[in-house]
């Protein structure tokens, strides 16, 4: 309780909880909705205050009273390509408004002028009914329930109506749910999102289920595609761990396993910091000369082209359209040092480097 002159002000503790409490008896008894969500051909009536209150989406649409003009968007959940493994995918755009059927369509000139009572009804292509049903009980409860089943379908509902605390539930829940059971699991869901740290999290209990194989299993996961972890320094790292943990009986295998290494992938400095520092790639003469064979082609880039080997081969079984150099249009045209790949997921061509060369043998 505070005063100022004659006026007291008391604030009751109790009204934010109450407040929500009416809310959602009124959601439940279906009273006083006034828009009416569709996803996969299911139906929720809500009330616009309160999808604006928390979703950024659903405030500027009811703002602007915009639309679609009846032209439903597709919107594909999953995330966009990423500049490097390890970044954040992009937010897919929001889903698109589309006019229930028998809706009179609107001009251009009734959009400008429309008010938010012109948005009654909106089919949110590409968002799951189950996850906007567990979202929108997170609206009106401020509970969430999540499951490993339900987790994905909620975490991209509430990214695509860019609902940062129903995020953040599910990244916590993530967190909390990872064992040695599950960790594939939700290493593939943190990928998908670009939830680093949910990813990091699970790749321990991936270190620690590698700990237990044996050399025949650990053989054939240095030979998988795709590799389980993110880099082929991780990969060393990964097999420099095994063989630490029972030094005594699995040392013997250290040659073989680093033959299935592509050391040549791992940058120059890492090969001096990280990978050389191992004493048994110093010691062993069949690690020192796969040790010394990838530090001789970092030093002659240009020779690369005549060194190539499988262990300069990248681990990947996907195919890719590459541009190399050309000419652009202009009038210099100078030819172009770039090598761009065709991303088909954003339909667009990204840089892949600006270091190129090219051997031309004439015979």
């Amino acid at each position: 309780m505070s005063r100022s002159g004659d006026r007291t002000s008391t604030f009751d503790p109790s009204h934010s909880d109450n407040l929500l409490h009416g809310l959602n008896l009124l959601w439940r008894k279906q009273l006083f909705c006034d828009v009416t969500l569709t996803a996969q051909g299911q139906q929720f009536h809500c009330h616009k205050a309160v999808l604006a209150s928390c979703s950024q989406y659903f405030r500027s649409l009811f703002s602007s009273g915009g639309g679609s003009g009846g032209h439903p968007h597709a919107l594909g959940l999953g995330p966009g390509a990423q500049d490097g493994l390890g970044g954040p995918p992009k937010e897919p755009p929001p889903p698109q408004p589309q006019e229930e059927p028998g809706t009179p369509s609107s001009s251009p000139e009734d959009k400008l002028l429309a008010s938010p009572r012109a948005i009654n009804n909106l089919v949110l292509q590409g968002c799951s009914s189950i996850g906007l049903r567990l979202v929108l009980e997170y609206l009106y409860t401020a509970n969430v329930t999540l499951s490993l089943d339900t987790v994905e379908e909620v975490l991209s509902v509430s990214k695509i109506l860019h609902i940062p605390q129903v995020t953040k539930l599910c990244v916590q829940f993530l967190n909390d749910q990872i064992s040695v059971q599950n960790y594939k699991q939700v290493c593939k869901i943190a990928a998908l999102h670009g939830l680093e740290e949910t990813k990091k999290l699970a790749n321990k209990y991936l270190v620690e289920d590698v700990l237990l194989l044996n050399f025949e299993e650990m053989r054939a996961l240095l030979d998988s595609l795709p590799p389980p972890v993110e880099s082929e320094l991780a990969l060393f790292q990964m097999s420099v761990l095994w063989l630490e943990h029972d030094r005594e009986t699995r040392m013997q295998y250290a040659p073989d396993l680093m033959k299935r290494l592509r050391f040549a992938l791992i940058p120059a400095p890492e090969l001096v910091e990280r990978v050389q520092s191992v004493d048994f790639m110093r010691t062993d003469p069949v690690c020192q000369k796969l040790l010394l064979d990838a530090m001789n082609y970092h030093l002659m880039p240009f020779r690369q082209h005549c060194r190539q080997s499988l262990a300069s081969r990248i681990r990947s079984n996907k195919k890719m359209l590459l541009l190399v150099g050309g000419l652009p249009p202009g009038p210099d045209r100078l030819p172009s040092n770039l090598v761009q790949y065709y991303d088909d997921e954003k339909k667009t061509w990204k840089i892949l480097t600006s270091k190129w060369f090219i051997f031309v043998q004439l015979s």
